[in-house]
């Protein structure tokens, strides 16, 4: 109880870093994250006084070690750069688009996408949209694989969140489609390309989200 009355007072602090993690962290490799976590933003918390956890750590703040374990079985590597990949995949407030040369990204997505109804999509399958408002409606996951340095402007809405109420009803608009969007309905992005040159709107739209396998990733 009373490292509960001490975490309660922490958590401005511990919620603040863990809020810029999941904005900002995703494009980094693992060196830049520790840097920026524990070096710049702990610090400064610090330095003005705001009450923070001293032994904080995300994969413990953010998620849990069962959860950690299910990714683990799905495929997604246990060092602290994948587990932290997992998190901002998961819960960061945009669709990830997966950074993801060695292809670990699409692997563990398929395997753990794989118990819901999943489609696998690309930009150049003429079919996609009609399949990507099936997915919307129906409550599917949709993965586009292997997209390049340019995103069709046609899943705008989509990426932006472009949902408004009607009649107690989500409702999406696709090109000239009125969509009723299911809560259910996940996206994910990936690309085989190790270093892209995204726009500023697409790091906007997107959560770029660095899978480059790591010496320790490796190891591990």
């Amino acid at each position: 109880m009373k490292t509960l009355e001490e975490d309660k007072i922490k958590l401005v602090g511990d919620c603040l870093t863990g809020s810029a993690f999941l904005s900002y962290c995703g494009p980094f490799n693992s060196v830049l994250r520790q840097q920026m976590i524990f070096e710049t933003w702990k610090q400064d918390l610090t330095t003005k006084e705001l009450p923070n956890k001293e032994d904080f750590r995300l994969d413990t703040f953010l998620t849990d070690e069962v959860t950690v374990s299910k990714w683990s079985a799905e495929g997604l590597p246990s060092d602290e750069l994948s587990v932290q990949n997992g998190i901002l995949t998961n819960y960061a407030s945009r669709w990830p688009l997966c950074i993801d040369p060695q292809m670990q990204a699409v692997t563990w997505i398929k395997t753990k996408e794989a118990k819901n109804p999943f489609e696998i999509l690309t930009f150049n399958m003429g079919n996609y949209i009609k399949l990507l408002e099936m997915a919307i409606k129906f409550g599917k996951s949709v993965l586009f694989e292997a997209i390049s340095e340019e995103i069709d402007p046609m899943i705008d809405p989509i990426l932006e969140k472009n949902i408004v109420k009607e009649a107690g009803v989500n409702m999406l608009t696709l090109g000239d489609q009125k969509l009723e969007y299911h809560d259910d309905f996940r996206m994910f992005l990936t690309t085989k390309i190790s270093n892209p040159n995204y726009t500023p709107e697409i790091f906007g739209k997107t959560m770029i989200i660095n899978f480059s396998v790591t010496m320790l990733g490796l190891r591990d």
